[in-house]
């Protein structure tokens, strides 16, 4: 059961992330948050104490979102296949659709942040690429439908590539063909894996 303070709490993180999305994260301030939210000052200090501990939860928030939607998806029973094309169609609507995204935000925070600590935030939110594909290779494994070999190094190679594609898509020089391309790539490695 939420708490007032709770759904206060998730409120501002919505409407932040809404923030984030259309000014980056150079460019705000608690200010540009205060007024998305319509409260006041001190309320919004109740809850987060700076932008940057807003962004974190935002992005964090997200990433957690994301690996939870592909354990829903999973658990709908279809086959791995299904599964990916998916997860690569909604890839391909993000890529296409930069402008809805946080990764603007999230490159902007990470050169204007060089402490090992937010280095190490920085790295674990681009790791959950990989994690969320892992759990689509481990579904394929346990269906039959992928080898269950290096898992792991896929895993990794599949977020560097979306994580490439994403940073290029910002620059908005990918088309829907090179995406549509690119993803064919992606499925032969998934699909031709072996131990």
């Amino acid at each position: 059961m939420y708490k007032k303070s709770d759904k206060k709490r998730e409120f501002i993180l919505t409407k932040a992330k809404q923030v984030f999305i259309h000014k980056g994260f150079a460019a705000v301030t608690m200010k540009d948050i205060i007024d998305e939210c319509e409260i006041s000052r001190g309320g919004i200090y109740l809850y987060f104490s700076s932008v940057d501990e807003i962004f974190m939860q935002v992005i964090s928030e997200h990433n957690r979102q994301k690996l939870k939607d592909t354990q829903n998806r999973i658990q709908e029973n279809k086959s791995c296949k299904q599964v990916i094309d998916d997860y690569l169609r909604k890839q391909k609507k993000r890529l296409l659709n930069m402008d809805g995204s946080l990764l603007m935000a999230m490159h902007e925070y990470r050169f204007s942040h060089k402490s090992s600590q937010d280095t190490k935030f920085y790295y674990e939110q681009f790791l959950n690429t990989k994690n969320i594909v892992l759990e689509l290779l481990r579904y394929g494994a346990e269906q039959g439908e992928i080898s269950s070999g290096a898992l792991e190094d896929l895993a990794m190679n599949i977020m560097f590539f979306i994580e490439g594609i994403s940073t290029m898509a910002l620059a908005k020089v990918v088309t829907e063909e090179i995406i549509d391309s690119q993803f064919g790539y992606v499925k032969k490695m998934i699909f031709s894996h072996k131990d």
